[in-house]
């Protein structure tokens, strides 16, 4: 998805374009209204769900992969009324895993990538979207920086949530979501080597920031729960974004704080270990691609992986 802009362009925060499938075309997103930041007014049109799903037995559905990496799927309690109203959560733990936010901009490539071509070229043992993108292309929506690289130097006054990786001061968390209204984001980005901006879901109490709307999407999030683990997060099955983050609330995922990454056909995760692999894809967005249809993979110009710490030292 891209970025909302009065409610002329499509959803994620921004006015992204992209690479439509093997035919590498780009093409800018319509999406939805100021609501969707979580700052509008609650409109009350929410379409009716699907009668509650049992999530009884569900904290049994974590699958560990190997030390470090779990990977979870989940049937939302709150159904769809598109698809199989399964969440998929990958879980990290970054004492095992390092996580870098690879780039074209830094890596200095001519073209984005699809998600399996990020993951296989650069040895990442999982990775989702870094975010919605600009009509470059390249350009993150929000405030992005890996060292002193800038993919994005202005930052969002819309867009309340920071990942933060890779500390300068081991006393820092390896990985965390900064929130501007409870920490000094512009002191402690400094610290870390790679901070991307985003649209925060769930504050630093743990409530969700987004406001009822009647637009829905597949989703790609990126959340931190109670231990500070890292969870990749990717709904196919679309919700308005409220919905949705309640859904993530309710499940066992123990959601700390969470951040929006990017929505519709674009919405990408992969798996890649000697256990299990997969990649996921979106595909419906309200106004933009009505159906359940898209199982290409979306050119993507910057994503969020991870690769074993150990790996990571060569």
């Amino acid at each position: 998805m891209l970025a909302p802009f009065a409610g002329q362009q499509r959803m994620r925060g921004r006015t992204a374009s992209f690479a439509l499938g093997a035919l590498g075309a780009f093409v800018i997103l319509l999406g939805p209204l100021a609501t969707a930041f979580g700052f509008g007014p609650d409109d009350g049109s929410l379409r009716p769900l699907r009668n509650p799903v049992s999530t009884a037995g569900q904290s049994g559905l974590w699958q560990t992969l190997e030390p470090g990496l779990d990977l979870g799927e989940f049937t939302a309690p709150n159904g769809s009324t598109v698809g199989n109203s399964q969440i998929t959560a990958v879980r990290v733990d970054p004492r095992y895993f390092k996580m870098d936010l690879l780039s074209v901009i830094g890596l200095a490539l001519p073209d984005a990538l699809g998600i399996d071509a990020w993951t296989s070229r650069y040895h990442l043992s999982a990775a989702i979207n870094a975010g919605m993108f600009e009509q470059d292309r390249r350009t993150t929506t929000g405030y992005a920086r890996v060292g002193t690289t800038m993919l994005n130097p202005s930052w969002k006054a819309t867009y309340q949530a920071f990942l933060g990786l890779d500390p300068d001061n081991p006393k820092l968390p390896a990985a965390t979501i900064l929130d501007s209204e409870c920490d000094n984001v512009r002191a402690l980005e400094t610290h870390y080597r790679i901070v991307l901006q985003s649209i925060r879901m769930v504050d630093c109490r743990g409530m969700n920031r987004w406001a009822k709307a009647q637009r829905a999407w597949s989703t790609a999030a990126l959340a931190v729960d109670n231990e500070g683990r890292i969870l990749f997060i990717h709904a196919r099955s679309p919700w308005p974004m409220h919905e949705l983050i309640e859904n993530l609330l309710a499940l066992p995922l123990g959601v700390r704080r969470a951040m929006y990454l990017e929505g519709g056909p674009e919405a990408s995760l992969s798996l890649a270990t000697s256990g299990k692999s997969f990649v996921r894809v979106g595909s419906w967005e309200t106004g933009f691609n009505e159906n359940d249809d898209n199982h290409l993979l979306w050119a993507l110009p910057n994503v969020i992986g991870i690769r074993r710490a150990s790996d990571a030292q060569h």
